[in-house]
């Protein structure tokens, strides 16, 4: 009897897996490229009415974060906004780097699970995660994609300046990055003592002043004092206004519309929420030599506490694109729990350690025994 397990073991078709992710995020955003390009879509609304003509702005001799060239998005975003618009294939660069951060977000979900032994998991995690983001508007130009990305290698790296960096400009991508980041502190203080939590805890937060000194002073530097008080009170003071207008979909606005959008996300992405829910009770609630929690090595209960904290957004604006913020993480405990219902015999094989073919070989006779 064949029996699958969460234990280490070696993927030897890591270049196919890595390709194979990449050119399906490719595959996603081009399909949509190449409808706009044929007149079938257009250009999302947020491309047509702020980004590009922001960049256009800008390009054409005026202050970013000034009037006309004004955005709520931080820096990173509109930097890169500004440069894809400078090559003249403003769409064409655009849906090219969207479906690479998206290979590269299930890339990420593969090698984080495989870094903690559990390769298979994050395999189908990826798969998942790639094959969901359509239903979330994820193959759009959108600020995501490129947090997600961020995020997601803020958990891969585990060095805390390398951390505290790579989260800060997910966040300056993206502003709701910020809810991850205490997920992501706990991912590594709980294995430290409180000495080397300390020191860690000040490497991280230096990790992410230093990008943020950096983006906004780039600000600065090129575009003068307006452009910087500009690029501050876009990117973090707007953000009373933008949580508590009443009249979009959230749980302090439109809360009819906000439930009636919540519903229907939810009912979209059950084959993730479904599975995902099952195994983390599981986790919560089984005892013993064989509970879920034990039975694998990738990152659980991180990935539970990313799951809901990334959810957050989704109280400020029940949009269909918000449900991009949870998805890896909800494809990954899905992952999980897949893999956990498609094991056989994961009850009689030892929970921890290698499984090796003598010890497979001694399962299954002991199985047949117990049969007879």
């Amino acid at each position: 009897m064949h029996v699958l397990s969460f234990e280490r073991e070696t993927l030897d078709s890591s270049t196919l897996g890595v390709s194979g992710f990449l050119l399906l995020g490719l595959f996603e955003t081009f399909g949509r490229y190449f409808r706009i390009l044929y007149g079938e879509q257009q250009p999302h609304i947020d491309v047509r009415c702020c980004w590009r003509p922001l960049a256009n702005a800008v390009l054409a001799g005026k202050p970013i974060y000034v009037r006309p060239a004004v955005d709520n998005k931080p820096p990173l975003f509109e930097l890169l906004n500004v440069t894809v618009a400078s090559t003249g294939q403003y769409l064409l660069v655009f849906f090219l780097l969207i479906g690479i951060v998206n290979g590269v977000s299930a890339i990420l979900l593969w090698r984080i699970c495989a870094d903690r032994g559990a390769p298979r998991v994050g395999l189908i995690a990826g798969l998942l995660f790639l094959t969901s983001v359509p239903a979330t508007g994820g193959t759009v130009i959108n600020v995501r994609s490129f947090a997600i990305a961020g995020i997601l290698l803020s958990l891969w790296v585990e060095h805390p300046l390398a951390r505290g960096a790579t989260i800060a400009a997910a966040g300056l991508f993206s502003q709701h990055a910020v809810f991850a980041i205490p997920a992501l502190v706990y991912d590594r203080l709980r294995y430290l003592d409180r000495d080397s939590s300390l020191q860690w805890l000040v490497r991280f937060v230096a990790g992410g002043v230093a990008v943020l000194v950096v983006s906004f002073g780039f600000v600065y530097v090129v575009w003068g004092a307006q452009s910087f008080h500009g690029a501050l009170y876009w990117s973090f003071g707007a953000a009373e206004k933008y949580t508590t207008n009443p009249v979009v979909p959230s749980i302090i606005g439109d809360t009819r519309r906000w439930m009636a959008a919540l519903y229907h996300g939810v009912i979209k992405h059950l084959f993730l929420i479904v599975p995902a829910t099952i195994i983390v009770h599981l986790a919560a609630t089984e005892r013993g030599s064989n509970r879920v929690i034990r039975s694998t090595n990738a990152p659980l209960v991180t990935t539970t506490f990313l799951a809901l904290s990334m959810s957050i957004p989704l109280l400020v604006r029940a949009y269909r694109a918000y449900w991009l913020y949870p998805l890896p993480f909800l494809a990954l405990l899905a992952s999980i729990g897949y893999q956990q219902f498609f094991t056989v015999g994961r009850s009689e094989l030892p929970p921890t350690g290698k499984i090796t073919p003598e010890k497979r070989r001694h399962a299954e006779t002991e199985r047949h025994r117990t049969r007879e």
